[in-house]
């Protein structure tokens, strides 16, 4: 009973024209097609999210960069389970929001190829699933942090943390930098801008 009442909210909620899919329609600064520097003095942050079906495992990718487009950050995130992709990219969003608040940053702009889970943390709905979770507590985290945007760009502007998600499992939970950058990571990075 509790599933069917559950599908059936979501469905009323896809339905709704001025819900999730029209938060954006008139914003033009969204949906980049190129990865482009951030403003002086912004650092961005872009995000992604990979599941691995055969292993039940999904893992998501951070890749942060200066104005200059130099990375600062570079992290893989490897879990075992299975959740669908827009939970794995909320949950990709809400560890970058986890790192801006650990390292005390601000003049932050995330981006993420996730419409869907983009939408829903700027949406006011409130969603009774594992997304909903997700998506509230990203907006808890995001309403404690100063001067920090997250928007939707097209996977073409999101090369890098795409590459870097896509190989969590070989960077399980560390930072990549320096020396050890994979040489297609390389090429992906310096070849944005």
């Amino acid at each position: 009973m509790v599933s069917a009442t559950t599908s059936l909210d979501h469905w009323r909620k896809a339905q709704d024209t001025t819900s999730l899919s029209s938060i954006f329609l008139n914003n033009m600064g969204d949906r980049n097609e190129l990865w482009v520097k951030p403003a002086l003095e912004t650092i961005k942050i872009n995000v992604d999210a990979a599941s691995f079906e055969q292993e039940n495992s999904y893992g998501f990718g951070l890749v942060v960069r200066d104005h200059l487009g130099s990375p600062l950050h570079i992290q893989a995130e490897y879990h075992g389970g299975y959740f669908p992709s827009e939970v794995t990219e909320a949950m990709g969003i809400k560890e970058a929001f986890s790192w801006i608040k650990a390292n005390h940053r601000s003049r932050v702009l995330i981006e993420s190829d996730s419409m869907l889970a983009v939408q829903a943390i700027h949406s006011t709905q409130l969603m009774t699933s594992v997304l909903g979770l997700v998506v509230n507590d990203c907006r808890n985290i995001l309403s404690s942090l100063s001067d920090v945007s997250l928007r939707f760009v097209r996977r073409s502007a999101n090369c890098a943390a795409h590459f870097v998600a896509r190989h969590a499992r070989s960077s399980i939970g560390r930072s990549i930098l320096g020396s050890i950058i994979p040489p297609d990571l390389h090429t992906i990075l310096y070849s944005e801008y």
